[in-house]
Order: structure tokens, then C-alpha cells, then sequence
């Protein structure tokens, strides 16, 4: 878990202060309006829209366009969208107003004016009935609940609920009805529809609906008095229940997703009532050959034996469930034919990440783009069919090493470095790899193999600025950046593998907060390293922000890599905060001898100070543990775009792997409770490893 700095950097306000745009051109006179029904009505200010583009507050923090009022006005608050007030000394009238509104109009830096109207509170006396005089009538009779799933919508479960009105109203006449249903994992009553504000006895609801999951409702009824002042609720009616049903879900692969005539067992996993809508379920296997022969078998069970199946050939598996209601059938996993997935520990390994049982659900949709926000790209075979257009970033020509600012290539120059002799890194395209390379005949597999790379270069000679890196962030995001053009594949996961070595802190109105605070809005999961300096990663920027899901490093055997920053015990939070959660990382001190030499093995260049041939090669760092972790974030929004950002850490941190009992990750673990009530089991090294296979899971099943 991650806190918010309270302390800013003079860095950051300088770069704040450096971006300030000015605007002169001319334009019509701005708009000004103001509402009908409270012309009379004292005015209390006027609401001015800026321009886009417009800078509403100048370099000193004041509201621009303002002293045009001749200090009549005095400087307001954001009200958003370009939206800022600004207050008259005391309230005035309509006349008045209108005049000092006309004098901001030949602003060029002002869209329209709105006069702000001072409302008494008699604009919100209550207007429905209130509840504590009327007698309620008795309660609703002849409860009954019925099953009306459609084939329009298959895998929806839906009921239809219809009851007989009450048979005494007390002197009252029915509004309503309320409608409650059982919570059973609370096990208290919600109110699904508090009034429905109509004399129907019945309604199709599917909210709050699970197929297979027996659910209890109860109706009452909600009356009002003939001069419609008072209302009253009348006790529940009996409880009905009812089990909904819905076509099943998507079986899970637990044998291989690839066989031969050697192997013809497929298994899979054991769906409860739920899983399989609520009905009985049956289960076919098709095995599809290279050469295009079938092979099949049928169970109700969770296994079956092929026959038929030709020696010598590889058939891919698919295993469909069908219920009375319908059928869902598994993907076909691909052949993993990549020559270097034996390097990739870090995939499948004990302490790796459970690819294989991910990737019999998904590889990936290539709808879904990761940004990797670092130093760009090089060109490489196992990428290349999975990059699209990026964005170089860095503002400064002599940190590029392209000779310009900002422009549209985001392949990488090199960044070696004659200060310290350093040869050029390649950093962007060894995370590249990790996430996305091309699952094919050469090289490595990529975690999410099917999901596009979009690089954004912030990184250049010397690192990048905080102001360039949130620029990265918010295009990469679809944030409209002057002069830039627009996005046309705005990411789903952000990949930031950048930290600072020394102490920094992360304000919560700094540019890259912001940028995060807006990739959160739009539910875009950012991942970020949590630094390579053996010390607290609270204290390693930008994964100290707050929003971002910091990644901790681990070895081939499960231990924190040598390297790796870790969590610190907050007394204040009473929980471990710095390292959310670990992925593999890589560890050379333990991994002399195993696959990469227990680093993490990816594409890389072997140029030196210019961009070479294409090769792979080993590196170790929370700079390759976050793009695991990016790559695992792919699969989930691949099978479940709609996912929310907070959707996706609690299913990553309930599904993370538990540290081995001799791990120094698990001898720091400690429970306890956050500030909104989520407990949380977490230490050194966060809650736990990433596993793919039951987050890609436990997406599926997410309703």
C-alpha cells in the first residue's frame, strides 16, 4: 500500500511554472447568460469558461481576465471543465451584474460568462410526503417469484416478481412498492428499489442477480394521503425464494491446452452451482488437429479421454459446458512454439507467475494497449507486429539525443553516457518484451503475447522530468496535450519502470499525481517499479504516488531480490505500506546456474552507442518486475475490458501466491485494517506474487 507525500518539490514548481501557455488571439465577444426563472434573484458572482487551452490562474496563482471588472470581482474557485467563479464583494443585482459580465466579454480568453444566482432555501423545501402521520396500509399478499431469463441476453439472469396489492390502505392510496432483497454475503435486506412510484404489481428485475445463487425478496407497500403530505411504509410481505438461471460459464482448463495422441486426458475444473448457471451441466471436449482431424468426448464430470487422436499430431483443446439455457466454450491456446521459453523461469516456475493456466483462457485481445513509459523502442522480430504508434516525450533536445524536443518517433537513440561510461540500455524494449513479444517460431513469448506496446519516450541521456513523464502518462491515456496529436490508442495499462535512487516524495497536486488521479478516473491501471535501492519504497518516485500499483522484486525462489525496495511498518495505517505487491524480478546472487541466470530474459539491441541488431539477453530489476505484472493486467482487461482499476487490484492482491514459510517476505507479514475497512494481509514485500492463472480465473468469473 502506497500513502500521499505531503511534500513538494521546488523541481516540480519550477516545471509547473515553465509550461505556462499565453493566448492572443482575437475572437467574437464571449457569451453571457443567465437563467430565466432567477432573473430578480440577487447575484452573487459570475461562473466565467475559459478557453480550452486557457491557463486560468497566471504565474502568480491569479485569476486571469478578472481585473477587466475593474475590481468588481474578486478571485473565485475551479469549478471544473474550465470553469472558474469569481465573487462579487456582496450580492447584486441582475442589472449591475450583466454589466460587469459585459465587461470580461472582449477577453479573448473567455468562452462565455454565467451569472451565479444566490438561491434562498425555500428553492429546496421538500416536496415528496412525509414519513409520521399517515397509518400504513397492511402488507402486499400472494408474493410469487418466476424464472425470466431471455434468450436476448443469455448469460443474464433475470426474475419476474408479481404480488396482489394490500387489502386495507388505512385511509390512504397506494404511491408504490418497495422491493428488498437479501444480501447473502452480509446477510441484512437492500433495498433494490426503494419506491417504484406505480399501482403495477409486478416488475423483471436482474439487479444484484447471480445465476445459480438462491435468492430471497420481500415487497411493501409505500401509500400516500389523498393530499399527498404524508406517506407511510406498511410491514413486508412473506419471503419468496428463487434460484435464477443463466446459460454456464466458461469452463477452465486444468490439463493442457495442447496434446498429442500420448496424452488424450483433458480435465478441467470443477464448477460449482453457480458456474454452471444454476443447472445441470454436461461437458464436450473438441480436439482439433494441425491437419484439421477432430477428435471428441463427452462427460459430466471434469475429465474425459479423447480416442482417435493420430499420432504425431498436435491438437489444440476447447471444452464446452452446456446447460438447458445454452453453451460457453473455452478458447483454443495456441501452440507455444517460442524456442526461448525455457529461459522464461519467470512464466512457470514455482515462484513464477502460473502463465500456462492463464494462457488456456486467454493470450491476450489485441484491442487492449499497454504504454510502456520509458526511454522507446528499438526494432526487434519478436515486437514489431505488436507496436503501434508511440510519442517522444522529453521536452529537452540535448536529454533526446534526437536533436529536437517533442515529436512523434518514439524509437530509441540510446542513451549511453560518456560522463560514466555507461553503453546505451535498451531499457524500453527489454520491458517491451516481457510484456508483448509475438508468440511465434522465434525468440521468447511475451506474458500477454496478443496485446499491443505503445511506447512513450520520457527517459533520454540523463532519466527524464517529472513534467515529461506526466505528459507521457496523460497522452498515453487519451489527455489532450497541446500540440500534440491526439491518441488514437489510448492505453488500458500503463507501465512506468522508472525510480529515483535517492529519498523523493510524490505531492498530491504534483504533475504526475495528477496524471495518475486521471488514469484512475478512466479506470486505466497504472503499474509501477518500486526501485532498486534496498530501502523503503515509500521513498522511490513515482511509485510512491498514490493510485498505482507498486511492484516488488523476487528471485527464482521466491525471496526478495537483493535489490529490491521494501515496505515499512506504518503505525499510523497499523499495515506494511511502500510495495503493494511482488513479481518475478530476477536475482543473480541466488540464480548462478538455473535458466538467464535467474534474471529475467527478454528482446533486447547489442548496439552500443546506436541501435545495433536485434538480440536477447538478461536483466534483473523492479523495472522487470513491473512489466510482469503490466503483462498479467493485460490478460485480465483482455477478457474483461470493462473492468474497474480497483476490480483489478483486488482481484491481483486476493489470487497472489503466499510467500514461502522461510521467505524473509513472509517473516514481516502482518494483518490489519485500512482506512475505508479492506483488511489486508501484507509485508516486506506486499501481499504476495502475482499468480496469472487464478487472476485471469477469478476474472472470468467476475460478475
Amino acid at each position: 500500500m502506497k500513502t500521499r507525500s505531503l511534500f513538494a518539490s521546488i523541481v516540480g514548481l519550477t516545471l509547473v511554472i515553465c509550461s505556462t501557455i499565453l493566448f492572443s488571439n482575437s475572437s467574437a465577444n464571449a457569451a453571457i447568460f443567465s437563467e430565466p426563472s432567477y432573473v430578480g434573484k440577487p447575484v452573487v458572482g459570475l461562473v466565467i469558461k475559459y478557453k480550452s487551452g486557457v491557463l486560468a490562474t497566471d504565474l502568480f496563482g491569479k485569476q486571469v481576465a478578472i481585473d477587466e471588472a475593474n475590481g468588481k470581482l474578486s478571485q473565485g474557485v475551479d469549478v471544473g471543465l474550465g470553469m472558474y467563479s469569481a465573487s462579487f464583494a456582496k450580492p447584486t443585482d441582475e442589472a449591475t451584474a450583466l454589466k460587469v459580465a459585459a465587461t470580461l466579454t472582449s477577453d479573448s480568453r473567455i468562452e462565455a460568462v454565467y451569472l451565479d444566482h444566490f438561491l434562498s432555501t425555500e428553492s429546496f423545501k421538500p416536496k415528496s410526503p412525509r414519513l409520521g402521520i399517515l397509518k400504513a396500509s397492511s402488507a402486499p399478499t400472494g408474493l410469487k417469484i418466476t424464472d425470466a431469463w431471455s434468450n436476448a441476453d443469455p448469460s443474464s439472469p433475470k426474475v419476474a416478481i408479481t404480488w396482489k396489492a394490500p387489502s386495507k390502505l388505512n385511509g390512504g392510496k397506494i404511491w408504490g412498492y418497495r422491493i428488498s432483497k437479501l444480501d447473502s454475503s452480509s446477510n441484512t435486506w437492500v433495498d433494490l428499489i426503494s419506491n417504484t412510484k406505480s399501482t403495477k404489481t409486478s416488475i423483471t428485475s436482474s439487479l444484484f442477480l447471480t445465476a445459480g445463487e438462491t435468492s430471497k425478496y420481500r415487497i411493501a407497500a409505500v401509500s400516500r394521503s389523498t393530499d399527498n403530505k404524508f406517506m407511510a411504509v406498511s410491514s413486508f410481505s412473506s419471503i419468496v425464494s428463487i434460484v435464477a438461471t443463466a446459460i454456464p460459464q466458461v469452463p477452465s482448463l486444468t490439463s493442457s491446452g495442447r496434446i498429442t495422441s500420448a496424452n488424450p486426458v483433458v480435465s478441467w475444473s470443477v464448477q460449482n452451482k453457480i458456474d454452471k448457471g444454476g443447472l445441470p451441466v454436461s461437458y464436450n471436449v473438441l480436439a482439433t488437429g494441425t491437419d484439421n482431424s477432430t477428435a471428441t468426448c463427452t462427460s459430466t464430470s471434469t475429465s474425459c479421454t479423447l480416442s482417435g487422436l493420430k499420432a504425431g499430431i498436435n491438437y489444440g483443446v476447447q471444452v464446452t459446458a452446456t446447460n438447458a439455457r445454452g453453451s460457453s466454450t473455452s478458447a483454443i491456446v495456441p501452440q507455444n512454439l517460442d524456442p526461448m521459453l525455457s529461459m522464461q523461469w519467470y512464466l512457470n516456475s514455482d515462484y513464477g507467475i502460473n502463465v500456462e493456466q492463464a494462457w488456456k483462457v486467454t493470450k491476450g485481445s489485441p484491442s487492449i494497449v499497454v504504454a510502456v513509459v520509458d526511454t522507446g523502442i528499438t526494432e526487434h522480430p519478436d515486437l514489431d507486429a505488436n507496436v503501434v504508434a508511440g510519442y517522444d516525450f522529453i521536452s529537452n533536445a540535448s536529454n533526446a539525443r534526437d536533436g529536437n524536443g517533442r515529436d512523434a518517433d518514439a524509437s530509441d537513440p540510446g542513451d549511453w553516457n560518456t560522463a560514466d561510461g555507461t553503453a546505451s540500455s535498451w531499457h524500453g524494449t527489454h520491458v517491451a518484451g516481457i510484456i508483448a513479444a509475438v508468440s511465434n517460431t522465434i525468440g521468447i513469448s511475451g506474458i500477454a503475447p496478443n496485446v499491443k506496446i505503445e511506447p512513450v519516450r520520457v527517459l533520454g541521456i540523463n532519466g527524464g522530468t517529472e513534467a515529461d513523464i506526466a505528459a507521457g502518462i496523460n497522452w498515453a491515456i487519451g489527455v489532450p496535450i497541446s500540440g500534440v496529436a491526439a491518441n488514437q490508442n489510448p492505453a488500458k495499462v500503463v507501465n512506468l519502470s522508472i525510480g529515483s535512487s535517492s529519498v523523493s516524495y510524490c505531492n498530491s497536486s504534483s504533475p504526475t499525481q495528477l496524471a495518475i488521479d486521471e488514469s484512475k478516473k478512466r479506470d486505466v491501471t497504472l503499474v509501477t517499479a518500486a526501485g532498486n535501492e534496498n530501502h523503503y519504497a515509500s521513498a522511490s518516485y513515482p511509485g510512491n504516488c498514490y493510485g498505482n500499483i507498486t511492484i516488488g522484486a523476487t528471485g527464482y525462489y521466491g525471496d526478495r531480490s537483493y535489490y529490491s525496495n521494501y515496505s515499512y511498518y506504518s503505525n499510523q495505517q497499523g499495515v506494511f505500506i511502500g510495495v503493494d505487491i511482488s513479481a518475478p524480478g530476477g536475482d543473480d546472487k541466488v540464480g548462478a546456474g538455473l535458466p538467464a541466470d535467474g534474471e529475467i530474459w527478454s528482446t533486447l539491441n547489442d548496439g552500443k552507442t546506436s541501435p545495433g541488431n536485434p538480440i536477447y539477453g538478461k536483466e534483473e530489476g523492479t523495472s522487470m518486475a513491473s512489466p510482469v505484472a503490466a503483462g498479467v493486467v493485460a490478460l485480465m482487461y483482455s477478457i474483461r475490458p470493462t473492468l474497474t482499476d480497483d476490480q483489478v487490484w483486488q482481484i491481483l492482491s486476493s489470487t497472489a501466491k503466499s510467500f514461502d514459510s522461510t521467505s524473509d517476505c513472509t517473516s514481516q507479514m502482518a494483518s490489519g485494517t485500512l482506512q475505508d475497512g479492506t483488511v489486508i494481509n501484507t509485508g516486506y514485500c506486499g501481499v504476495g506474487i502475482i499468480d496469472a492463472g487464478a487472476a485471469v480465473a477469478a476474472t472470468l468469473k467476475l460478475k
